[in-house]
């Protein structure tokens, strides 16, 4: 059994497709190639393995192992699905993965003002919801005009944040 810190979301399935159990799947990474079984986590938080059977990448079409009917299928549809983190595709340059940059500390004029609990990226624009020293919770978009350095090595992002965002 795979352990939590492990496993990075990979993608989401999402509703049933036909009647013999197959669901559609949808890949944060395009070039992303999944092993032979990823994981659901069931209500209680625990990872839930799941074979697979068959995939159809021009489709975006899955069938696990046992998910021979639609309403099997169905209890598994709307979750995100979990990989280890060892067969993610490395980023290009100045791309990062959520998992990497969550957790990791905010470093503004040499001292550490919070952590990055959170990314958004709905907009076009990604926003890093960093959770600063005095308990507030701040956005930021993350462009290089506020986004000076990112260490993943070290888990540090060094930030230059525009004038009055501490006041916010």
């Amino acid at each position: 059994m795979m352990k939590m810190e492990e496993l990075v979301i990979g993608g989401k399935i999402h509703g049933t497709h036909g009647v013999k159990g197959n669901l559609k799947i949808e890949f944060f990474n395009p070039r992303l190639r999944l092993p032979e079984t990823i994981y659901i986590k069931d209500e209680k938080g625990n990872f839930i393995p799941l074979e697979i059977e068959y995939i159809d990448r021009r489709k975006n079409l899955i069938k696990f192992k046992g998910y021979d009917d639609l309403d099997k299928a169905k209890k598994i549809k709307q979750k995100y699905f979990y990989i280890p983190k060892s067969i993610v595709p490395k980023p290009s340059k100045n791309e990062y993965y959520e998992f990497q940059l969550l957790d990791s500390d905010v470093i503004f004029n040499g001292k550490n003002i919070g952590k990055i609990i959170k990314i958004d990226d709905r907009l076009s624009t990604a926003y890093l919801i960093i959770k600063c020293s005095d308990d507030k919770v701040r956005y930021l978009p993350f462009i290089s005009q506020f986004v000076k350095d990112v260490d993943i090595k070290n888990k540090k992002v060094e930030i230059s944040p525009p004038e009055g965002w501490f006041s916010l």
